[in-house]
C-alpha cells in the first residue's frame, strides 16, 4: 500500500468497523426513529454512508459492487423525500460488500493517482485526490458519530470500539 494511502485506509478500516458497531443490536423501526422532525435517522445516514462508500470507491477508480440503493437514492437530497427503507440488514450487507472493494482500492492506489488533481472539488486548500480522500474520511467520521449519538440516545449502549 502506498505510504499516503496506509493512514487513510486505517482510518477507513476503523469506520468500517464503527459502522456496524453502531447498528449493533437495532431493529428496523429504532434505526427508522428519528428525534425530531428536523433530524435524520440511523437508517437514513446508514444509507448515506453506503452510498458514500460507493462514491469513493470510483472516486479512486476501483471497482465498486452493484449499488443495492442506488435507484432509491438517485433522486434523494433529504430524509423527507426517502419513500421507502430497506431493512437494516440490507444496509449492512451493502456496506460490508462495499467497504471491502474500498480497502481493496485503496491497497492497489498508487502515488500518480494520488497527487493527481481531483476531479471533485472539495472544501479543501489541497487539490490533489489524496486530500480529496482526506475529505472523504472526515465526512465519514462526522457521519459515523452522528450514528453513534442517535444510539445511545435511543436508548442503547454507547457504540463499541471494538
Amino acid at each position: 500500500m502506498h505510504p499516503v494511502a496506509a493512514p487513510l485506509a486505517a482510518g477507513f478500516a476503523l469506520h468500517t468497523r464503527l459502522f456496524v458497531n453502531c447498528l449493533d443490536g437495532l431493529s428496523d423501526t429504532e434505526a427508522r426513529a428519528r428525534p425530531g422532525e428536523r433530524t435524520n435517522s440511523i437508517a437514513f445516514i446508514a444509507l448515506h454512508l453506503v452510498d458514500v462508500r460507493h462514491y469513493t470507491v470510483g472516486y479512486l477508480g476501483g471497482p465498486a459492487p452493484a449499488h443495492p440503493f442506488a435507484a432509491l437514492l438517485a433522486k434523494v437530497q433529504s430524509i423527507e423525500a426517502l419513500a421507502a427503507y430497506p431493512p437494516l440488514a440490507e444496509i449492512r450487507g451493502a456496506w460490508s460488500g462495499v467497504s471491502a472493494a474500498l480497502h481493496s482500492t485503496l491497497a492497489q492506489v498508487g502515488g500518480d493517482a494520488l497527487t493527481a488533481p481531483s476531479p471533485q472539488r472539495f472544501p479543501v486548500s489541497d487539490g490533489s485526490v489524496a486530500a480529496g480522500l482526506a475529505f472523504l474520511l472526515t465526512h465519514e467520521a462526522y457521519h459515523v458519530g452522528q450514528l453513534a449519538l442517535l444510539r445511545k440516545y435511543i436508548g442503547h449502549p454507547a457504540m463499541a470500539y471494538t
